[in-house]
């Protein structure tokens, strides 16, 4: 999924499943306020890694997603046992 400039339009992109590809690109720092993309609306969605993470030097780190099937399992990431 690529969008410019509509967080609105993400989301809802999201929330009704019409993707087929997630690509996240996650950046070492901590913002503590702003637009959340994953918000209380969004919908437990299964997605699969389509290939390994790649990480810069600096520690951004690329991940892509696929849309799965089914519906996502839940747990205790605390639990040992969890992987």
């Amino acid at each position: 999924m690529k969008v410019v400039g509509s967080l609105n339009l993400v989301q809802t992109l999201l929330r009704e499943k019409l993707f087929d590809r997630l690509d996240l690109w996650v950046h070492p720092i901590m913002l503590g306020a702003g637009k959340k993309v994953f918000d209380g609306g969004s919908v437990p969605t299964n997605v699969t890694l389509l290939q390994p993470p790649v990480a810069s030097p600096s520690g951004v780190v690329f991940l892509r997603y696929g849309l799965a099937d089914g519906v996502p399992a839940t747990g205790d990431m605390s639990d040992p046992g969890r992987g």
